[in-house]
């Protein structure tokens, strides 16, 4: 059921969904901004400059008129919010990804328990305005994967992404779609404004928040990765997001 909350000159709609692992929406955009909170699982969102992974305890803010998908990497709920206010709008000009904490984790329970236009007091408009100015406050998770337009560039990392784990040189991937290594080096940087390396440390970093989602063994998601031991995993994981796998494992919660 969705609800519409009315602040002002501001419109909100509220609603709660259930995604099953492996299906979401395919692309489409909306004259509002959105923001996603996922409650359990981890959620996939895809524009044409990437992809970003969201997990449990997690949201996105997407504005208004990008073109995305929703993928569900495993079973999802979620909470999503329409915005409609054309000063809070104007403040965004990117999807970002952000850890709810429990002030805010508690706030989502509240927006879903408003109820309707009609019944609504100050009380629950103030509430509205808290959302919006805690909003941006929220600890920022740099979960993007930047993908490339060259049709090169594209072959190399839909082959890295079903076998994250590959550790094919540039020199290698150079044979496979048949130019230079300094080509693809030039080309990955001038694209994604990562090198190589860094831009499969990102897609490591996708996958594995996915695996810990699952409370799978650190160990195990080392040796999927590719990686000889728990510890270079531990500090690739710690030198991208911050904090530790265990440390991250418990932000999902």
């Amino acid at each position: 059921m969705t609800k519409h909350i009315q602040k002002s000159n501001a419109v909100y709609s509220v609603k709660h969904l259930n995604i099953p692992a492996q299906a979401g929406v395919e692309f489409y955009q909306h004259p509002q901004s959105q923001f996603l909170f996922i409650t359990s699982g981890v959620l996939a969102v895809i524009t044409k400059s990437g992809r970003y992974i969201i997990p449990a305890c997690h949201g996105i803010l997407i504005p208004a008129n990008i073109r995305h998908e929703l993928l569900a990497k495993t079973d999802v709920t979620l909470t999503t919010v329409y915005i409609t206010d054309e000063t809070f709008e104007a403040t965004i000009n990117q999807p970002f990804v952000a850890h709810a904490s429990t002030f805010f984790k508690a706030l989502m329970d509240e927006l879903l328990a408003i109820p309707s236009p009609d019944k609504q007091t100050h009380v629950h408009h103030r509430l509205i305005h808290v959302f919006q100015d805690y909003l941006p406050q929220l600890i920022k998770r740099d979960t993007f994967l930047p993908y490339p337009q060259d049709e090169r560039l594209i072959a190399i990392i839909e082959k890295l992404q079903k076998y994250p784990s590959m550790k094919s040189d540039l020199l290698s991937w150079g044979k496979f779609v048949q130019t230079s290594a300094r080509t693809l080096t030039r080309n990955f940087k001038k694209e994604t404004g990562l090198t190589y390396s860094q831009w499969r440390q990102r897609l490591n970093i996708q996958v594995a928040i996915k695996h810990l989602a699952q409370k799978d063994e650190i160990a195990s998601i080392a040796a999927l990765l590719g990686y000889q031991s728990s510890s270079s995993f531990i500090y690739m994981f710690r030198q991208q997001v911050g904090i530790s796998p265990k440390q991250f494992l418990k932000s999902l919660t």
